[in-house]
């Protein structure tokens, strides 16, 4: 599913083409996940809108599973705070 570019971005892109704006390689299992060190069938090429696209969803992904794990580090157990008798 590749995104649509408005004119003036594209008319730019057609008349001062740069590097990184049509295609990004990208892993398929994200860094994060442990696709990190990884062999061609790990990678995939994306149009650059995709990609920003999914490495913004994946940050986001990221940040909640920071916060999950934050909140598991320093969660506490409620039975700590009834007193035994």
């Amino acid at each position: 599913q590749c995104h649509v570019l408005c004119l003036l971005q594209l008319n730019e892109i057609l008349t001062n083409p740069t590097e990184g704006q049509f295609w990004q390689v990208d892993h398929i299992k994200p860094v994060y996940s442990g696709g990190g060190q990884c062999s061609l069938e790990n990678l995939q090429t994306l149009c650059t809108l995709c990609h920003r696209e999914r490495t913004a969803k994946q940050a986001k992904e990221r940040s909640q599973m920071k916060r999950r794990s934050l909140a598991t580090k320093y969660g506490c157990d409620i039975t700590k705070f009834f007193v035994k008798m």
